[in-house]
């Protein structure tokens, strides 16, 4: 083959080249499910139950949690917090490990008024407000 059909055949496979896809791409999208359930508190991963008692002008909230995460999940610190008042629900201990509960009692609480309760461990960090409900 000549000079020039070695040119013209170059020429060719560089034209090829670049118009061709290499075959990687540059863009994935991918469809993925999620589901989300809603329970009630005494069935989340982070069992709550208040219960209040009003004495005279004196309202206290007595507050039990239980950690209902699988097993292995273990929190190291669980409080409940109204008013800068910061209570912990593990009074004794310093962790909650799963399957356990833990209670703690809020003084001097209004009806209606909300509690944040918090609680953090082994990769897991909850927060939630309840409101103070007195009958």
């Amino acid at each position: 083959m000549s000079r020039r059909g070695w040119l013209v055949l170059g020429a060719a496979v560089v034209v090829l080249a670049t118009t061709t896809g290499t075959g990687a791409f540059s863009a994935v999208n991918a469809e993925r499910g999620i589901q989300v359930a809603v329970v009630d508190d005494d069935s989340a991963y982070l069992g709550v139950a208040i219960t209040a008692n009003a004495t005279g002008n004196n309202t206290t909230a007595t507050i039990t949690v239980r950690n209902q995460f699988s097993d292995g999940t273990t929190l190291t610190t669980v409080t409940a917090t109204s008013d800068d008042d910061i209570v912990s629900l593990t009074p004794g201990t310093t962790t909650l490990a799963s399957g356990e509960s833990g209670t703690g009692t809020v003084e001097n609480v209004t009806c209606g008024e909300t509690v944040v309760i918090q609680a953090r461990g082994d990769g897991v960090n909850v927060e939630f407000e309840r409101e103070i409900t007195c009958e």
